[in-house]
């Protein structure tokens, strides 16, 4: 085993490749080329003298090799994290960048209206919102924070309720003009229905609710067009492209569309903002996760019970759910 010539980029390289499971998510997540990533793991088996990954049917997993370095190169990265959070926790005020992850089939929160405000109390802060899933990785580097459903099986996450978003079905009054309006469910098969994500391999989320209803459990309408998030879908159903499900928000603040089949119950989504335990006494995770609360509070009074909480780091009026191990 030669580690004189192995550097930390290819360890780095191979924790996210094991998480991702896929050669081809983790360079894009890395933003560097296949090839390059390619390159760093066969040079990392050479010196370890190990085969790091074998392929399955939709991509990689470690080797039982793998695995056990995997267990250490997570503790190696979670040493670093807590160090460096420890180095940026002498400042009075929190600072650094803080990277929150939030999945595009989300309701848009549109709370970059609100970052002027957060800024000019914390000027040295610094924000990237970044695109990520339920298995986000928060110690590769991947994100500081979601914005995410609350997780049950969450371990050592906090969980800070925010508001609850209604998805209902729209359109627009000039695709109703020229189409008609479904006065049933089962009506909806004679329209253009407008989804989420791949054709071949649609995220079951709120906003494809339209491919569900009406149907048997597993079994969706065929969309006739298919987009990469809710702004898009916003966009389409705006342009009299067909029908769609959106958050409530949308219609509040859009007269052209209008909602249909009244009778169907609204989809509730609860989101809230997640960060593992360990940035508790990180400012710039904890004081963004306690602005948050209190925008959404005052804009949209909290519509679930949630659990009452308090802790040292957060006093959010019981708005915090703690998921520990």
């Amino acid at each position: 085993m030669n580690l004189q010539t192995t550097d930390w980029n290819k360890f780095r390289t191979f924790y996210h490749v094991a998480k991702a499971k896929s050669f081809t998510k983790a360079a894009e997540n890395l933003h560097i080329s296949q090839p390059a990533l390619s390159r760093r793991i066969s040079s990392l088996e050479s010196s370890l003298n190990m085969r790091l990954f074998e392929r399955v049917t939709r991509g990689v997993v470690p080797t039982e090799e793998g695995k056990a370095l995997l267990e250490t190169v997570d503790a190696m990265l979670n040493v670093f994290l807590r160090y460096g959070e420890k180095v940026n926790n002498k400042h009075e005020k929190p600072q650094g960048l803080l990277k929150i992850s939030v999945p595009n089939h989300f309701p848009s929160l549109k709370i970059s209206q609100w970052l002027p405000e957060f800024l000019k109390m914390y000027p040295q802060m610094k924000f990237a919102f970044v695109e990520g899933s339920k298995d986000i990785g928060f110690s590769s580097y991947q994100a500081d924070a979601a914005i995410r459903e609350f997780d049950d099986e969450a371990q050592n996450l906090e969980q800070i309720y925010l508001t609850t978003s209604l998805i209902g079905l729209y359109a627009s009054a000039e695709y109703l003009k020229n189409n008609g309006a479904p006065e049933k469910i089962e009506d909806l098969n004679a329209h253009r229905l407008i989804a989420l994500g791949d054709p071949y391999n649609l995220p079951v989320c709120a906003v494809n609710q339209a491919l569900e209803v009406g149907v048997k459990q597993g079994k969706q309408w065929t969309p006739h067009l298919c987009v990469n998030s809710i702004t898009e879908i916003h966009r389409a159903v705006k342009a009299g492209l067909g029908i769609a499900a959106l958050p409530d928000e949308y219609a509040s603040e859009d007269s052209s569309l209008v909602k249909l089949l009244p009778e169907i119950a609204p989809v509730s989504v609860d989101l809230y903002y997640v960060f593992p335990v360990y940035h508790n006494q990180t400012k710039r995770v904890t004081a963004y996760g306690e602005f948050l609360a209190e925008k959404f509070k005052r804009v949209k009074p909290t519509q679930k019970v949630v659990k009452l909480r308090d802790t040292g780091s957060f006093k959010l009026d019981s708005r915090l759910h703690v998921s520990y191990a």
